[in-house]
């Protein structure tokens, strides 16, 4: 696994969120040749429709469709997407602790939430 960590220096007044597909295009660029797959993992900065609209759709030539997790501010509408998860789909999220996995009394699971987009 690489871990690619992309900086670009900007003025300080620039928000986090500022051009995070035009980045995420240019770090792209940097990985090696022999680089088949690719993930993206963000915080909320990286909550920009055309960033996760490149991704789900493939529209990167050479590594199609790239699965993504990206925080979201919690909304009313996201937390009742949450809701609707059933509760068989909730797992659990474990900690190595000396080699075992301890159950840390947190769960995960993939909510279904598509956001309203004014722009299409």
């Amino acid at each position: 696994m690489i871990i690619l960590q992309y900086t670009e220096f900007r003025d300080g007044n620039v928000p986090a969120g500022f051009e995070q597909l035009r980045v995420f295009k240019k770090a792209l660029d940097c990985l090696p040749e022999d680089v088949e797959k690719v993930k993206l993992r963000s915080d909320t900065a990286g909550y920009q429709h055309d960033l996760l609209r490149y991704c789900e759709k493939g529209e990167n030539e050479r590594f199609g469709r790239i699965e993504f997790a990206i925080g979201c501010n919690v909304t009313k509408a996201f937390k009742t997407a949450v809701a609707e998860v059933p509760d068989s789909e909730w797992q659990p999220i474990y900690k190595d602790t000396g080699g075992k996995p301890m159950k840390t009394g947190s769960e995960w699971a993939e909510v279904c939430f598509v956001p309203y987009c004014a722009t299409g």
